[in-house]
């Protein structure tokens, strides 16, 4: 028994012996809970809305004693301005440490991101950045549809875009216009109408305005715009007639698309090369043209209508009239 005692004496005087030599580095129980979070690096930075500030946020976690306390979870949370922090939530080191990197939200003006102590709300730090009005995020604009294909001069033609962009949804407006006319819808997503006036190979422009935050764009389409089909028939009245006496020509000129403008010629030989042009006479308002002569000598006549077209119906030729004049009577 008395080796007993002796041998349990010498242990305790050993563990008295270590508790004074060492008594100041031993974490007492509940000594290391987190007491104080401090910026390290990482706040009042500028940047462009929308992009990564240039330096981490770094925070110091340390207990009562100002000792680094590792392995705490720290959460970084955006309060204000809509960016992102990656990692959202990180471990502190040895050194008490935890980073996470800050992307501004797009919109210009003061920022915050709140780095806490995940379980105590109460151990945190705030960070402060400002985002300065970035360059606007770029745009694609496309033409999606042409609606007719191919189309008649002054015909509504309806013209589908869409405004696209990797970093949102673009808003404003887009103006579609082939030169000459134009039209103009919301984006990112519409249409409008627009009527070409003359025939021809049009290319249809689609451009988005853009806005503060998206680039403006353009995307083209190639359109085709066609003369309206015409046709035309002669007549005259009386046919045979006599000669001295008046004699009217009448050409009539029509078309699927609307009635159609401008002049005909009256001409014997051919359109192209007549060997005589009789009258040169403008359409009215119903698609006639006409002449009257009384000058018509005894004889055969074989005459054309030469519709000459314009810039939206085509020029069409009539048939062959053979006008017959005969004696006065007298002769």
């Amino acid at each position: 028994m008395r080796k007993v005692i002796s041998a349990f004496l010498v242990a305790l005087t050993g563990i008295t012996a270590a508790l004074a030599c060492g008594g100041g580095d031993l974490l007492l129980p509940g000594a290391s809970r987190p007491a104080t979070m401090a910026v390290v690096k990482g706040n009042n930075q500028t940047a462009p809305g929308g992009q990564a500030l240039a330096d981490s946020l770094v925070v110091r976690v340390t207990d009562p004693q100002n000792r680094p306390v590792a392995q705490l979870r720290v959460a970084f949370v955006v309060t204000v301005g809509g960016g992102t922090a990656a990692p959202d939530t990180a471990v502190t080191d040895n050194n008490g440490r935890a980073a996470s990197r800050w992307t501004l939200g797009t919109t210009a003006g003061a920022q915050a991101v709140e780095a806490r102590v995940t379980g105590s709300d109460a151990v945190n730090a705030t960070f402060i950045a400002v985002a300065s009005p970035g360059a606007p995020a770029l745009t694609t604009t496309q033409i999606t549809s042409v609606n007719p294909e191919p189309s008649l001069p002054t015909q509504p033609v309806t013209v589908a875009f869409t405004v696209g962009s990797s970093l949102g949804t673009p808003t404003g407006t887009v103006t579609v216009t082939d030169g000459t006319v134009s039209c103009t819808a919301s984006a990112p997503t519409g249409q409008c109408s627009l009527a070409p006036t003359a025939a021809g190979s049009k290319t249809l422009t689609a451009t988005y305005a853009g806005s503060a935050t998206f680039a403006a764009s353009s995307g083209t389409a190639q359109h085709q715009v066609i003369l309206a089909g015409t046709s035309t028939t002669l007549s005259s009245s009386p046919n045979p007639s006599v000669q001295g006496k008046r004699v009217t020509f009448t050409a009539t000129v029509t078309s699927a698309f609307s009635t159609p403008t401008g002049s005909v010629q009256f001409v014997e030989g051919s359109c192209a090369t007549p060997t005589t042009t009789w009258r040169t006479t403008s359409l009215d308002n119903t698609g006639h043209a006409s002449f009257s002569t009384d000058k018509l000598s005894k004889g055969t006549y074989f005459l054309l209508a030469c519709y000459l077209g314009n810039g939206t119906f085509a020029p069409s030729v009539s048939n062959v009239l053979q006008q017959q004049v005969t004696g006065d009577g007298h002769s």
